[in-house]
C-alpha cells in the first residue's frame, strides 16, 4: 500500500529534528575545546616571547637585517602565509617576535604580505570547478575578489607606509590614546578572570623552560621557540575548527541572507563578526565560492563580506596580545586593525576605486574561463614564485 506524502515527510523531519539536537549537545563540546585553544594559543605566545628573546643576539642580527629590507619583509609575508594557509598564524607569531625584540617597522611590511597571502586559500577552492565554464567562471571570480582587493590597498598604502609611515604613526597615537585609559594591557591584568589565566598558564611555563634549559648548547632556546610556533599553529587551527562546526550550517544561512539582499553594511558586519568567530578569513571567504559558482549570490554582493572579512581577521592578532601584554605587540595588532580598516574606507568608499577590484576579477575570471593555464600561473607566479625568486635573488646578491 502506497504511503502519503505526510507520511514520506516525516522521517525527514524527524531526522531533521534529531540532528539538531545532537547539534545542539555538542555544542558545549566545541565551546570547551574552542576555550581550551584559547589556552593555548595564550601559553604558546608566551613561551615564543621567551624563546625569541633567548635567541636575539647576534645569530639573529642577519637574519633581521634581511628581513628589515620591507620589499622583502612584504614578499616573505605573502609566501608564509601561502604556504601556511592563515594569516592568523602569521599575524599572530609576528605579535610574538615583536614583543621578544623584532622591531616595529620590520613587522608591517609582514603583516601587509600575509594579508595578500591569505587571499590563495579560497582561490584554490574555486579551482574545483574547474570542469564547468560557467560556474568556474563565476568562482573564480568570486575567489580572486579577496585578491584584487588587497592588491590594490597594497599598492595604495605599501608605498605611503614607506615614506611618511602612517599606519606606525596611527598606531602610536592609538597606543597612546589608549594610555589615558589607564593602558589597556593594565586593564587586562587587573580583570578578575585574568588572574586564574595567568596562574593556569604558569605551570606550563615553568615546566618547558625547566626541560629546554637542560638541554646542551643552542638546542634549548632553538627546541622552545619550535614548540611555541607549533603550539600555536596547532591552537589557531584547532579553534577555527572548532568553531566551524559549531557555526557552520547558521554560518551559511546568515551568509546566504545578508549577501543574497545585496547589504553592503550587512555583508560587512557579516563578514567581520563570523571571520572573528571562526578566527580565518580564508575559510568564511571561501564559503562564498559555492554560493557565487551557483549563481545565488552576485559578485557585486560578495565585495562588502570580503572586506568584512578583512577586518575580522585582526581579532586574533588583538587575541594574542593578551598572552604577551606588551605595548608595541598591541601596536602591531592596531597596525594590522587600522591598515584594514583605511583600506575599507578609501578603497570602498571611492566608487572610482571601488570598481577596480571588482573590473580586475571581473577580467581575470574571464581570461581564466577561455584559458585555464592563466589560473594555474596566476596561483603560482602571485603566491609562490614571485616571491620565492625575489627572497633567493636577494640572498644570493648579499652573498
Amino acid at each position: 500500500m502506497a504511503k502519503s506524502s505526510d507520511e514520506l515527510e516525516a522521517p525527514a523531519e524527524n531526522s531533521s529534528s534529531e540532528s539538531q539536537n545532537l547539534s545542539l549537545g555538542q555544542s558545549w563540546l566545541y565551546v570547551g575545546g574552542a576555550l581550551c585553544a584559547v589556552y593555548g594559543l595564550f601559553v604558546s605566545i608566551d613561551l615564543l616571547n621567551i624563546g625569541f628573546q633567548s635567541i636575539l643576539g647576534p645569530e639573529a642580527e642577519g637574519l633581521l637585517t634581511m628581513a628589515a629590507n620591507p620589499w622583502l619583509g612584504l614578499l616573505l609575508g605573502i609566501l608564509a602565509t601561502a604556504l601556511i594557509q592563515s594569516s592568523s598564524i602569521v599575524t599572530t607569531l609576528l605579535v610574538g617576535l615583536v614583543a621578544g625584540g623584532l622591531p616595529i617597522a620590520t613587522a608591517i611590511p609582514m603583516v601587509m604580505g600575509a594579508n595578500l597571502g591569505t587571499t590563495i586559500t579560497n582561490t584554490l577552492v574555486s579551482l574545483g570547478y574547474i570542469g564547468d565554464d560557467e560556474d568556474f567562471e563565476r568562482g573564480f571570480a568570486a575567489a580572486t575578489i579577496h585578491d584584487c582587493f588587497n592588491l590594490v590597498a597594497l599598492f595604495i598604502f605599501f608605498p605611503l607606509e614607506q615614506l611618511l609611515h602612517p599606519l606606525e604613526h596611527l598606531s602610536q597615537w592609538l597606543l597612546s590614546q589608549s594610555a589615558h585609559l589607564n593602558n589597556i594591557p593594565n586593564i587586562f591584568n587587573s580583570i578578575a578572570f585574568m588572574s586564574p589565566l595567568y596562574w593556569l598558564m604558569q605551570p606550563t611555563r615553568w615546566l618547558m623552560i625547566y626541560a629546554v634549559n637542560h638541554l646542551p648548547g643552542p638546542w634549548d632556546s632553538l627546541l622552545l621557540f619550535g614548540i611555541s610556533v607549533g603550539g600555536l599553529m596547532a591552537s589557531v587551527t584547532a579553534l577555527g575548527w572548532l568553531m566551524r562546526r559549531w557555526l557552520d550550517t547558521p554560518a551559511k544561512d546568515i551568509i546566504h541572507w545578508t549577501t543574497g539582499h545585496g547589504y553592503s553594511l550587512g555583508g560587512l558586519a557579516t563578514g567581520a563578526g563570523l571571520t572573528a568567530l571562526l578566527q580565518s578569513s580564508s575559510m568564511t571567504t571561501s564559503l562564498m565560492v559555492p554560493l557565487a559558482s551557483a549563481g545565488m549570490v552576485t559578485l557585486q554582493d560578495i565585495y562588502p563580506f570580503v572586506l568584512g572579512a578583512n577586518i575580522g581577521t585582526c581579532v586574533t592578532a588583538l587575541l594574542a596580545t593578551l598572552a604577551v601584554k606588551s605595548p608595541v605587540a598591541l601596536q602591531l595588532a592596531l597596525v594590522h586593525l587600522s591598515y584594514n580598516l583605511l583600506a575599507v574606507l578609501l578603497v570602498y568608499g571611492i566608487p572610482p576605486l571601488r570598481a577596480i577590484p571588482l573590473t580586475m576579477a571581473e577580467k581575470l575570471a574571464t581570461a581564466t574561463q577561455r584559458y585555464r593555464i592563466v589560473a594555474v600561473a596566476y596561483v603560482i607566479g602571485l603566491f609562490f614564485l614571485l616571491p620565492f625568486l625575489a627572497l633567493w635573488l636577494s640572498l644570493t646578491l648579499a652573498t
